[in-house]
């Protein structure tokens, strides 16, 4: 069975992070996090420790107003330390878990939303549709929410096929032949 799928529907515990407990990644989290435009969903920013910290917070579901003193505490640790900056980063790449989609073969054809609709709110209006509860559609993890959304839509004659990690195993080892 293919990795992803299957690291996508063990269902991630809550962890703990810059000293908050966070909550699995959810459609409602990356639309939270694209609010603020955040560099974890805008590609095209330097994450700085405020960044992660910010991310952090509404992972954690806290307000981010005014900094307290644990802010400014995990702020210092980061800005004085880099090992420490790179590994928290990297604890929180992982708890996102893209990763975890499913991926698509390519089929050379444009991709795009011609429909101007988010595709945030595609997939949680997809959700819906077939009886996931609107709430469980914000909050699932992310990554289970893709896969939902995919199988939906092949479902409904979507010309897609997911690539396993097999096949791309595959495709990696005869491009370096």
């Amino acid at each position: 069975m293919d990795q992803r799928f299957l690291s996508a529907f063990t269902d991630p515990a809550p962890i703990r992070m810059l000293g908050r407990l966070v909550s699995p990644f959810s459609m409602l989290r990356r639309v939270q996090l694209e609010s603020v435009e955040s560099p974890f969903v805008v590609s095209t920013k330097e994450v700085r420790p405020l960044d992660l910290l910010i991310a952090v917070k509404i992972c954690a579901g806290e307000p981010i107003g005014k900094l307290s003193l644990k802010d400014h505490y995990y702020l210092g640790r980061m800005s004085a330390t880099e090992v420490y900056f790179v590994k928290q980063m990297s604890r929180f790449a992982e708890f996102v878990l893209v990763e975890s989609w499913p991926k698509f073969w390519d089929k050379k054809a444009k991709h795009h939303n011609s429909t101007g609709m988010p595709w945030v709110l595609t997939v949680v209006c997809n959700l819906m549709k077939h009886g996931v509860s609107e709430e469980r559609a914000w909050t699932m993890p992310e990554s289970q929410a893709i896969w939902l959304h995919s199988c939906f839509a092949i479902s409904e004659g979507a010309d897609m096929k997911v690539l396993t990690k097999e096949d791309e195993d595959l495709i990696n080892k005869l491009e370096t032949e």
